[in-house]
C-alpha cells in the first residue's frame, strides 16, 4: 500500500538527504516485482520534479555489445549511463536518481553492480547530476555507495 503521508512530507522537500530519498522511493514503489531501472528526475533545488521514468528490457548481461561504433563495442551498461546524461544534459532536470529494482534480499549481484559502474563512469564528467542510486528489493530501497548529505547552496 502506497505511504501517502511519506510521499506529501517528502514531495516538494528538497532531497539533500540519503534518509529523505529512500524514504521517498520505498513509498513511491514500495518494493520490487520485476527487474527494471527507473529514473526520478530531480530540478535545481534537488526537489523530484514528478517524472519518474521506467526501463525495461534491458540486456540480462551488462557487457553485452548494444553499439558498435569505430572505436569499438560499446558495453550495454555504458550506453544507457551515457544515454541517462544526456537526458539530465538536455532537459531541465538538473541531477537523476537512479533505481535498480531487482526482486529479492537486498544487495547487488554482480550484474547489477556493473549496470551501476555503466551508471558512475556516465556521470564522471558532471558528478552532480548523478544524485543517487539505489536499489529496490523486497524490503524497499536502499542506498547504494557511501550515504552522502547534500546541501544546497
Amino acid at each position: 500500500m502506497t505511504d501517502d503521508n511519506t510521499i506529501y512530507a517528502l514531495k516538494n522537500r528538497p532531497l539533500t538527504s540519503d534518509h529523505d530519498l529512500t524514504r521517498l522511493v520505498t513509498a513511491l514503489l514500495e518494493q520490487a516485482y520485476v527487474s527494471r531501472v527507473w529514473l526520478m528526475l530531480l530540478d535545481d533545488d534537488l526537489r523530484s520534479t514528478d517524472v519518474i521514468i521506467p526501463i525495461d528490457d534491458l540486456p540480462t548481461d551488462p557487457m553485452a555489445a548494444t553499439a558498435m561504433p569505430v572505436d569499438g563495442p560499446v558495453a550495454a551498461c555504458d550506453g544507457l549511463g551515457v544515454r541517462v546524461a544526456q537526458i539530465v544534459d538536455q532537459t531541465p532536470a538538473s541531477a537523476v536518481v537512479v533505481i535498480w529494482e531487482r526482486p529479492g534480499a537486498a544487495g547487488a549481484d554482480p550484474d547489477t553492480l556493473a549496470w551501476i559502474d555503466g551508471m558512475r563512469r556516465a556521470f564522471a564528467k558532471q558528478p552532480d547530476g548523478l544524485r543517487a542510486q539505489l536499489v529496490l528489493t523486497d524490503d524497499g530501497a536502499h542506498m547504494i555507495g557511501e550515504p552522502a548529505q547534500r546541501y544546497v547552496a
